[in-house]
């Protein structure tokens, strides 16, 4: 036994290359994680060392130590958490398990806000969303349904109540689900069941203020195969999916279509996918296939069908996990060779981290791309790292940026150079008088 671990924990320590850095890892199992957009809190669901069961784990930035620590019986699937990290949901066999005031909570302060009632099922990975305030959370997984909870931050208690929910037909499974980032669009995306309907993709607007039951906006057809994985732009007008079976979908303008309105504005070659993410503003789209990484840039306004991608990374092996910051500059992908990939938005490989000791197989990346947290299965483990790249600051316009440093070496001459124009404008005045 001594021997066998040695060489994993030799293994999972080595730091990916520059200016990447790794800031912590932790080896446990994980099912799924979620990181904060601000890139300071992550969230993670896997079992303890040796146990069946599992247990979520809150982290900060600066230790993979965790904050705190929940553990209850029964398995944790998936995992998500707000914008700031005070907000986390996850779900377990059959329930929603929700925490308010996350990231402020101690050791002895574990206890979920609140529990959701018996939602008949698995809430699984990929099938768990929140809003960046944290106050709403939709859900799926559990088979043919989607569950929407509103005012998620004032709730609390056991055995609470969705706000509206929507089932499919028997036998149809929900697999996917995603929230715009106000929490009031929403969709979901299905499995492919040749006697009961196609795979579909379904989309709910003005999603905060429905109750009961609610049949979606509209339901697109065009999926020929299962629905693994959706996106929806921050704004809710855009929507991509991810088909198993060979292709990449997306539909513009999403918020502003009828009943009748489902086709599809543009897809992709007929390759199978396994992942998908997009930009904030749903004009950059990132995919996993079987042979690598794709990416379509102007994405809001392609209308091909097929529409070729604007660049391709071939990979070694199959494409589990991808992830796009806010503005669609830096992406990150794994696959089944046990390596991460980190991209700008013209196809550079900034770098590639791996082989790590097992499959990553989930990604999450903070909104300025210069964070990103990886979860591996098996021995090991969560790793979060530093990409050393980000998204900055738009400038002032008509003017320039300096460094905080360069401006304090320059603020004496700053001022000599002030206190000359005062002393011309003042002479100037003076002899005007006279």
């Amino acid at each position: 036994m001594v021997c066998l671990q040695t060489p994993i924990a030799t293994a999972v320590v080595v730091p990916p290359p520059p200016p990447a850095e790794l800031l912590w890892m932790d080896p446990i199992d994980t099912d799924d994680l979620a990181l904060s957009k601000d890139g300071q809190y992550v969230a993670a669901v896997g079992p303890p060392a040796g146990d069946q069961s599992t247990e979520l784990r809150f982290y900060g930035r600066s230790s993979g130590t965790p904050i705190w620590t929940y553990y209850a019986p029964g398995d944790f699937h998936s995992v998500a958490i707000s914008a700031d990290g005070s907000g986390v949901a996850a779900g377990n066999g059959s329930h929603i398990f929700f925490w308010n005031n996350a990231k402020s909570r101690t050791p002895g302060n574990t206890d979920p806000t609140w529990t959701s009632v018996n939602l008949g099922g698995p809430i699984e990975y990929r099938c768990l969303a929140i809003s960046d305030d944290g106050n709403y959370v939709v859900a799926c997984g559990t088979g043919p349904g989607v569950f929407y909870y509103a005012g998620a931050k004032a709730k609390s208690g056991s055995d609470i109540p969705y706000t509206w929910d929507y089932g499919f037909a028997l036998g149809v499974n929900v697999e996917a689900v995603d929230i715009s980032s106000d929490g009031d669009y929403v969709v979901a995306g299905t499995v492919y069941d040749a006697g009961i309907s196609r795979a579909r993709v379904a989309y709910w607007k003005n999603a905060r203020t429905l109750n009961a039951w609610q049949i979606p906006a509209w339901m697109s057809t065009d999926p020929f195969a299962d629905v693994v994985d959706v996106a929806v732009s921050d704004d809710g007008n855009y929507v991509a999916s991810a088909d198993v079976g060979s292709t990449v979908y997306y539909w513009a303008n999403a918020k502003y279509r009828s009943v009748s309105e489902t086709t599809c504005t543009w897809h992709s070659n007929h390759i199978p996918f396994n992942a998908i993410d997009m930009s904030s503003d749903g004009d950059s789209v990132i995919a996993g296939a079987v042979d690598g990484v794709y990416f379509w840039s102007g994405a809001r306004t392609l209308t091909g069908k097929p529409e070729a991608e604007s660049w391709k990374y071939p990979t070694p092996a199959y494409v589990w996990d991808v992830a796009i910051n806010d503005a669609g500059d830096y992406m990150a992908a794994s696959d089944g060779a046990r390596y991460v990939y980190f991209f700008d938005n013209k196809g550079g490989l900034k770098w590639q981290y791996g082989p790590l000791i097992n499959t990553p197989f989930v990604l999450s990346i903070s909104s300025d791309g210069g964070t990103l947290a990886i979860g591996t299965g098996m021995f090991v483990s969560r790793y979060l790292v530093s990409t050393g790249f980000k998204t900055l600051p738009p400038r002032a316009v008509g003017g320039f940026l300096l460094p905080a440093d360069k401006l304090a070496l320059l603020s004496p001459w700053i001022a000599v150079s002030l206190a000359a124009v005062a002393l011309t404008i003042f002479a100037t005045k003076r002899r005007r008088e006279l």
